[in-house]
């Protein structure tokens, strides 16, 4: 039995699809992660542990401490009282508890728990990932159509990225379940096509058949321009997380996937169907 915690997220909809697929039987998590009694409940039984939930998407610090920190450390304890026998844990390129940015710090101390929590795991790195519903490329359109004529390029769109599609991501998760070559090891994956932040724009808004005129915004007044305009939403769909992108690049061997997964991830290009779709103004307001 495989358990996994935030089963209905931009992930775990990728993921449980897959592994039902698959053949496999799993689960996934309901109530909170850090309730001993429901974490006891739930585990019972399972032998791996696809371990997505996190706070992310609301752009709160304190919510990173709470949700991603304290319930992965209350989900180890309880996972290893019930005998589990493998974690499989996402994470971000760049994670490091002595991190500036509140993401990557957070990313940093979770993967810091898990080495240290007695449990078999396999850590995966990756660059941003994009697919339907996400929370990069969908936000890149829509935030082009409410600001036309223009687009805005934080610190001129020089920002190196490896977007990787979330269906592959998931594909690697599940590769994990049978490869004991990757217990306790922590894996960095992206995209196998590397771009500048303009470019990416030029690509997502040429499939839309969108034109703007593109804007340098300097890194200096990004943070403050995102907080006056999002920063009081309850679900922003821009978060001081998502501007941290452009403060540290995301990148990795460009082989990274097909030498650890055997096969080549499909490219932006191949993927970007999902955006064909009504109500694409809309989505910049949908959690």
């Amino acid at each position: 039995m495989i358990l996994v915690t935030g089963s209905t997220g931009f992930i775990g909809r990728s993921l449980t699809n897959a592994l039902t697929l698959a053949g496999h039987e799993w689960r996934g998590y309901n109530g909170r992660i850090n309730s001993p009694t429901s974490l006891r409940q739930q585990l019972e039984g399972v032998a791996t542990v696809f371990h997505l939930a996190g706070s992310e998407a609301r752009g709160r610090v304190r919510l990173l401490r709470h949700v991603d920190i304290e319930g992965t450390a209350r989900l180890l304890e309880e996972a290893k009282n019930a005998g589990v026998q493998h974690l499989i844990v996402p994470s971000r390129l760049g994670a490091d508890p002595n991190s500036l940015h509140a993401l990557l710090h957070t990313k940093g101390e979770v993967e810091r728990l898990v080495r240290n929590g007695g449990i078999p795991y396999t850590i995966l790195r990756t660059s941003t990932l994009f697919g339907r519903s996400d929370r990069f490329s969908e936000i890149i359109l829509s935030l082009a159509l409410w600001s036309w004529p223009f687009v805005w390029l934080p610190g001129g769109g020089e920002i190196a990225m490896q977007p990787l599609w979330v269906e592959d991501y998931a594909r690697c998760l599940i590769a994990c379940l049978a490869r004991d070559n990757l217990l306790n090891k922590t894996i960095k994956i992206a995209g196998d096509e590397r771009f500048r932040y303009q470019e990416m724009v030029r690509l997502i808004l040429a499939v839309e058949g969108v034109r703007r005129i593109h804007v340098r915004l300097p890194l200096t007044l990004l943070r403050p321009t995102a907080n006056l305009l999002f920063g009081w939403w309850y679900w922003p769909p821009v978060t001081r997380f998502f501007v941290d992108r452009f403060f540290v690049p995301e990148v990795a061997d460009l082989d990274a996937v097909s030498r650890y997964f055997g096969f080549r991830p499909l490219r932006l290009r191949e993927t970007m169907a999902y955006l064909h779709r009504p109500g694409k103004r809309r989505r910049l307001f949908q959690r």
